[in-house]
């Protein structure tokens, strides 16, 4: 068996499985030997900016010579980008060992009555065994969908959990108004492990301190006005926090969308709770000024931003980004979406706030994606070019754009790895 055919299985994984309690997982775990409880675990759930706090988070404790895990999903171009050790992603052939393994269990554990493990259960258990077998001292784990019945949430004593921005993402599963959607995400908590949290809205801020209350743990609210900016530029934020234990402390994120920072707060107000890093200044400093975090509003060429929101919430970041950076040129949005996202909001959102020049609507390579014309629709009163295809969206913006002219992909971390793929090709119509 090859990668190909390890990562063919996985993908196919969802025709013969669903999502299973936490029970299962833990059962599946325990005849791994319980990988999870030799590791630090820090826990990380919410609707909009978790992954870029894991990213944080991991760089820092990297930067303090730890050796770090990093669980993270979906990935943008390969599958081994989930499970990531020291920085750098598990490789092909560490990855098929762990697959064997795993897919070994699962066949042994149906001839005892369980089922398979679905798609995101598989890639759970793997990463644990992995990150075991690698000595990984902490883990910086990203929960899938939710929290309370997660795959990820059988770990029952992390050292530490945060909770970033909540909005109205999967409403179809987490509930049909904020405070559900925010009980969901609450279900991390744990008895006596402290929670760190963005309280910007009261609603969810009220849910998750009574959640806390019951844990009997101590929740740490991160709210706007906690930091303050010094300085932008055109590729990192300076600033500092108004509160907390980094008070003094002048702090960069490589990025130039402002919600980096409440997601560098809500990193930093987590580290402050390791007391046996968080003196590590100068290490902290440089995590989070050199941190990684591909397709959140990075400039993959001159004048070209690629954007993986792909959600209300997402999409009101993104706009207010846009509005802050646009320079002189033209705006053009190349823009592409799945069939189960509130792809109106967002196309009302780009266009009563951005007024972009001209739309580029592409259909994504996934069977989730909606076609070039019903996205055409939805813009229907800006220039509107229908592509056939993502690449060739991106090479028409290009042939198209002018100097000072700005070019933004967004509404799908499914665009985002495409455009990837796309630019690692370095076609000749492209580069």
């Amino acid at each position: 068996m090859t990668f190909k055919d390890a990562q063919k299985y996985i993908n196919e994984i969802p025709k013969f499985t669903q999502k299973h309690s936490l029970e299962h997982t833990k059962r599946f775990l325990e005849e791994l030997g319980d990988p999870e409880k030799d590791l630090k675990i820090i826990h990380v759930a919410g609707t909009n900016g978790k992954g870029s706090v894991c990213a944080m988070m991991a760089s820092v404790l990297i930067k303090c010579g730890r050796k770090t895990g990093l669980f993270t999903s979906p990935h943008l171009v390969s599958i081994t980008e989930r499970i990531n050790i020291d920085g750098k992603n598990v490789s092909e052939d560490e990855f098929l060992k762990s697959f064997k393994k795993i897919k070994t269990l699962a066949d042994d554990m149906e001839k005892n009555g369980y089922t398979h493990p679905s798609y995101f259960e598989f890639l759970f258990l793997m990463a644990m065994d992995i990150f075991r077998n690698h000595g990984v001292e902490y883990v910086v784990l990203e929960t899938g969908l939710g929290g309370r019945l997660d795959a990820t949430n059988v770990i029952r004593k992390p050292i530490v959990s945060v909770i970033t921005s909540i909005g109205y993402d999967h409403m179809d599963i987490l509930g049909d108004t904020i405070e559900k959607i925010a009980a969901e995400k609450a279900g991390i908590i744990k008895k006596d492990v402290p929670v760190v949290y963005l309280a910007n809205q009261e609603e969810v801020s009220s849910i998750i301190e009574e959640t806390a209350k019951k844990c009997e743990t101590n929740a740490i609210a991160c709210r706007i006005n906690d930091y303050k900016i010094i300085k932008k530029s055109d590729n990192h934020i300076d600033f500092c926090l108004q509160y907390g234990y980094y008070l003094s402390c002048v702090y960069s994120v490589p990025f130039i969308a402002e919600y980096q920072v409440q997601n560098a707060m809500l990193a930093l107000r987590a580290i402050e709770q390791l007391h046996y890093i968080r003196d590590e200044y100068d290490n902290i400093k440089k995590g989070i000024a050199e941190v990684k975090w591909e397709g959140r509003m990075e400039q993959v060429m001159d004048g070209v931003f690629i954007d993986g929101a792909h959600n209300g919430p997402g999409i009101d970041a993104f706009t207010k980004t846009v509005l802050e950076n646009k320079g002189s040129g033209r705006v053009n949005i190349l823009f592409s979406v799945v069939k189960d996202k509130d792809y109106s909001y967002m196309a009302d959102q780009i266009c009563n706030n951005i007024r972009p020049d001209k739309i580029y609507a592409a259909p994504l390579e996934s069977d989730r994606g909606l076609n070039a014309d019903e996205i055409a629709e939805k813009f229907k009163n800006v220039n509107t070019c229908i592509a056939d295809s993502v690449e060739d969206a991106l090479k028409k913006a290009l042939s198209e754009k002018q100097s000072e002219d700005m070019i933004f992909c967004v509404g799908s971390l499914y665009l985002v790895g495409e455009i990837k793929s796309i630019l690692s090709r370095r076609d000749d119509g492209l580069r």
